[in-house]
């Protein structure tokens, strides 16, 4: 499961536009019906990030979205016994970790924190635009004056050192 950003969003949704398009195509027999069906499915996936929520397979959910989508246009309304709303279905797929779930997430974050902290200034400013602000590496790149490889390059550093030390942790 995983908290959807409008950034993901946005990549994922260009990712399947085609594809997603085409599935509303032959359902609706229309491009310009197919396409703004697309668009509804777009927005109506970014209020799952504007309420925080958790979804198990955003795909999967686009479609579901889509689905009910073409059935509202074309039946004025989901058939009997389909109707769901996607609050229902958000709560479906959302679940509260447990205690345990939460403590070994907290303490998985503090490491992770801890790593950022001995990374150098550079090093961090760019994990810190890449993961919290969602900035994409050429922006990255443009405002810190160094390249796109060389943001990489700070990306992977900290995940593998991220990653060794949650290794230490699980030994």
């Amino acid at each position: 499961m995983q908290m959807l950003s409008k950034n993901d969003i946005s990549e994922l949704f260009l990712a399947h536009q085609e594809l997603l398009c085409s599935y509303l195509r032959r359902r609706l027999s229309s491009e310009i019906d197919a396409r703004d069906l697309a668009q509804e499915a777009y927005l109506r996936l970014l209020s799952v990030s504007d309420r925080g929520l958790v979804v198990k397979n955003p795909r999967a959910y686009l479609y579901t979205i889509a689905t009910n989508l073409v059935h509202e246009r074309c039946h004025g309304e989901l058939p009997a016994g389909r109707r769901v709303s996607d609050n229902v279905m958000l709560e479906l797929e959302s679940s509260e970790p447990s205690p345990e779930e939460k403590a070994e997430r907290q303490i998985q974050l503090e490491l992770v924190d801890r790593v950022l902290l001995e990374l150098s200034p550079k090093c961090r400013a760019v994990v810190t635009m890449r993961t919290r602000q969602g900035m994409t590496y050429r922006e990255i790149a443009e405002l810190l004056g160094i390249s796109t490889n060389m943001v990489k390059r700070y990306l992977s550093l900290a995940v593998a050192r991220c990653r060794k030390q949650l290794r230490r942790y699980r030994d």
